[in-house]
């Protein structure tokens, strides 16, 4: 009966440590490059991390914003069109965006668009909204590779363009005037962009970084009113 019980506690004794050793053998941090491919926006086969938006200040020349960064794949293929596991090596680029400020105000407008008049005396409502679709535009420094991450940016669509609701606030004419009509113009805000290409691989991290200087004109739509006798 002793020979028996001696027995039962060192079988008991021998299977505690693999029991700590297969709980250990589970656990254990992710690399950041793969925490980073399960946060953010997908588009387009891209994924997108976020940080701030663009800025509404002039360019001073010394502070810039970062917006975020675009990995130019979440996972890459194999020559049979599988995807590869996440551990086998492959190289992506990954594409930040700064923005360093305005570097001009109202760099383009349209022609004016009617929203509405308000006779002297006349019951109207307090605001109104107006939208519009309007195009952004980029300089020859802005790889066409970056496009993706710089329209995310600035809250474009995948087609550079983007739609602007703003609400105007209305009011009659003063003493004197008999309307005042209200009207509005497409136009953009150009912004001065840092944009930094780093290539870099799954296993290595960073192999090598460019630097690129453009300008982007984002969308803005400019409203105004002129009082008629």
């Amino acid at each position: 009966m002793k020979k028996l019980i001696t027995a039962l506690f060192v079988i008991m004794f021998l299977c505690i440590p693999n029991a700590q050793a297969e709980e250990v053998e589970g656990s254990g941090e992710f690399p950041i490059a793969e925490i980073e491919t399960l946060t953010g926006d997908a588009l387009e086969g891209y994924n997108y991390i976020e940080y701030d938006e663009p800025v509404k200040i002039d360019r001073n020349g010394s502070q810039e914003v970062l917006l975020g960064y675009y990995d130019s794949v979440n996972q890459a293929p194999s020559s049979n069109g599988s995807i590869t596991p996440q551990r086998a090596y492959y190289e992506y680029d990954r594409w930040y965006v700064y923005d360093q400020g305005i570097v001009k105000h109202w760099s383009y407008l349209s022609n004016p668009y009617f929203i509405r008049s308000v006779a002297r005396g006349m019951t109207y409502e307090k605001t109104t909204e107006v939208s519009a679709t309007i195009s952004a535009t980029y300089s020859s420094g802005i790889p066409s590779a970056s496009k993706p991450s710089v329209n995310k940016s600035f809250g474009l669509t995948s087609s550079g363009s983007k739609k602007v609701t703003v609400k105007v606030t209305l009011s009659g004419p003063g003493k004197g005037y008999s309307s005042r009509d209200f009207y509005y113009k497409k136009g953009r805000h150009t912004h001065k962009v840092k944009i930094i290409r780093e290539h870099r691989s799954n296993w290595d991290g960073v192999l090598w970084k460019k630097t690129y200087y453009g300008e982007v004109g984002k969308p803005a739509i400019k409203y105004y009113s002129v009082d008629r006798k």
